[in-house]
């Protein structure tokens, strides 16, 4: 494929983000160089008052972005189960974003060069973190992170073990449209019905490994292209217990997937 040809469809994500979207959303503008992309940023039911939509709006008509409200709780994986299937390029590149994060530079200059590799797929990667308000290094944030933004072994490649192994799969996500369609939306519910609340990443990212099986499509890169910000609205600081079982159920509880049939994915790749 030629870099030429690549697009990009950012999909931020968040609920009463209001205070970050400027930022958020100027991230994504000042790319560099530009480049063809697409913003949809989905509300998670913030319950805004007018005034409050409307700044929203403005961010989002600076930057040519489209806005998906939803009227109650879906949870990330749920917002990201409403928007990413009304993309109809299937060949763009889908990049997801906090919305309470954002993006450095050269983000999506990086992810052009990784995906001028026709086999690549989906990239994951590394971050840098901003403490404020904390400025606490030793944040208890991290006691459960040893392995996250850090490439799978061989070893689980071949075993196809990546729920056993745990979540390394860290920000910046992104990857090709069309993957999205081979997960079952169910395994995006808890058994209640429900969007799974937390680690709800987790319920795309593990069928995404599973399905493409082979580390020659999926490209860690360890450079940090994105900003993950530490604040007191973060789901670790007051639903660490929906986090950790809904991550545990995932894990254990779900059924991986089996590789996509191979001659369907080099159809995929040749497009």
């Amino acid at each position: 494929m030629e870099t030429q040809n690549q697009t990009f469809t950012v999909v931020v994500t968040g609920r009463c983000a209001l205070p970050f979207a400027k930022d958020c959303l100027g991230s994504i503008q000042a790319q560099s160089p530009p480049c063809q992309l697409k913003i949809i940023y989905v509300d998670d039911a913030s319950e805004y008052n007018p005034l409050e939509k409307e700044e929203l709006y403005e961010y989002l008509n600076h930057v040519d972005g489209e806005a998906l409200f939803l009227d109650t709780r879906h949870y990330q994986i749920g917002a990201l189960s409403r928007a990413i299937p009304q993309i109809k390029d299937k060949n763009t590149i889908v990049c997801l974003i906090d919305g309470d994060d954002y993006l450095l530079p050269h983000a999506l200059s990086t992810l052009t060069t990784a995906y001028s590799d026709p086999n690549i797929v989906m990239t994951y990667g590394n971050v840098l973190i901003d403490f404020r308000p904390y400025q606490d290094l030793q944040s208890f944030y991290f006691h459960d992170k040893k392995t996250v933004n850090t490439p799978y072994p061989l070893s689980v490649w071949k075993k196809r073990t990546f729920r056993e192994d745990g979540f390394r799969c860290f920000h910046l996500r992104s990857f090709k449209r069309w993957l999205w369609d081979y997960i079952d939306p169910k395994d995006f519910l808890r058994p209640s019905g429900d969007f799974f609340h937390a680690s709800g990443d987790s319920a795309f990212i593990f069928p995404m490994l599973e399905l493409l099986a082979d580390p020659k499509h999926v490209a860690f890169i360890e450079k940090p292209l994105y900003i993950y910000r530490l604040h007191n609205g973060n789901v670790h600081n007051h639903d660490k217990k929906s986090q950790r079982e809904d991550l545990e159920y995932l894990r254990f509880k779900k059924t991986p997937y089996l590789p996509l049939n191979r001659e369907l994915l080099r159809s995929f790749l040749n497009h």
